[in-house]
C-alpha cells in the first residue's frame, strides 16, 4: 500500500464521523489539541478525568473498563484507548469475551502497512502465528485490500544450522508463508531481510518482542507515522494506541473510518 491508502481512510472517517469513545486521564496539551482537529473525523466521546472544550466527558475512575463496557453496550460506535492502562483496558477486553490480536497500521516513507505482532505477549507459538497472520490477512481483505504478506523469521534463509533457535524460525516462518498461500493469500518468506518487505500490505515479525522493537523503532526513532493498532475482530471496533503518542488524530481516523468500513460488508 501507499500513502494513497491513508487518504483513503481519511475520506472514509469524514464520511462516517463515527462516535468513537477514547480513553483519557491527565491529558497533555497536545493531546487536547490533536482532539479538536480528530472532530473533523468522528462524534468523540472522552473518557476519563479531562476533555477538550466542546467534547463530551464521560467521568470515571475506571476508565479502561467503562470505555469497554461503553463500546459493548453499543453506546459508542467504536474505542481508541488513548493515554489510559494498556493492561487493564486489554484485561477488560478480554473479559468482555474479545480475543485480543492486534496489528499496527505505520507509513514510513510513503509506504503504508500492517506490522504484527506488536503486543510482546502476542505470537510467541506456532500455532498463535499462524492464527495472527490468518485474520490479519482476513481482516485487510475485509477493508478491501488483497494483501499482499511479508513473513519474516530470524535469519537468511541459507542460515539453516546456525542455532537451533535460528532454525526453529525459519523452519516457522516457512510453515506460516506457506498455510497463507494454501489459503490463497499472496505471501513470502522473506527471512531476516526486512529490506525486501517494503511495498507488502502486511508484515509479520517473528514474535512480539520484535515486532514491538520494530514498531518502536519505526515510530521513534526513524519518525514513521502510526495510525493505531485495531484488535482483529469483527465483532467491535477497537484501535489500541501507545501512550507515547503525543497525539491520537491517527487512531480516530482509523476508528471511525472501520465503523463505517464495517457497516458496508
Amino acid at each position: 500500500m501507499d500513502r494513497r491508502f491513508i487518504d483513503l481512510l481519511k475520506e472514509t472517517a469524514r464520511s462516517s464521523r463515527a462516535r468513537i469513545g477514547i480513553g483519557l486521564v491527565n491529558p497533555g496539551s497536545d493531546v487536547i489539541k490533536s482532539l479538536v482537529s480528530a472532530g473533523e473525523y468522528a462524534e468523540i466521546v472522552a473518557v476519563g478525568d479531562a476533555a477538550p472544550e466542546g467534547i463530551e466527558l464521560i467521568r470515571s475512575d475506571s476508565p479502561e473498563e467503562e470505555l469497554i463496557r461503553l463500546l459493548m453496550s453499543s453506546e459508542i460506535d467504536g474505542a481508541v484507548r488513548g493515554n489510559i492502562s494498556a493492561t487493564r483496558t486489554m484485561r477488560a477486553l478480554s473479559s468482555a469475551g474479545i480475543d485480543v490480536m492486534r496489528m499496527a497500521l505505520l507509513e514510513l516513507g510513503g509506504w503504508a502497512f500492517f506490522l504484527a505482532p506488536v503486543g510482546i505477549d502476542e505470537g510467541d507459538t506456532l500455532q498463535d502465528k499462524l492464527e495472527l497472520a490468518m485474520r490479519g490477512a482476513s481482516f485487510l481483505k475485509g477493508m478491501g485490500i488483497d494483501p499482499k504478506v511479508s513473513v519474516l523469521s530470524g535469519g537468511r534463509l541459507e542460515d539453516i544450522g546456525r542455532s537451533n533457535n535460528v532454525d526453529t524460525s525459519l523452519a516457522h516462518g516457512e510453515f506460516v508463508a506457506a498455510r497463507l498461500r494454501e489459503n490463497g493469500f499472496d505471501a513470502t518468506h522473506r527471512g531476516i531481510l526486512i529490506e525486501s518487505a517494503r511495498g507488502d500490505d502486511l508484515v509479520l515479525a517473528p514474535d512480539g518482542i520484535s515486532g514491538n522493537l520494530l514498531f518502536r523503532t519505526m515510530l521513534m526513532v526513524c519518525g514513521a507515522t502510526a495510525l493505531g493498532a485495531p484488535v482483529l475482530t469483527d465483532e467491535i471496533v477497537f484501535v489500541d494506541s501507545t501512550r507515547a503518542r503525543s497525539e491520537f488524530t491517527g487512531p480516530v481516523i482509523l476508528a471511525s473510518a472501520m465503523v463505517l468500513m464495517r457497516a458496508r460488508r
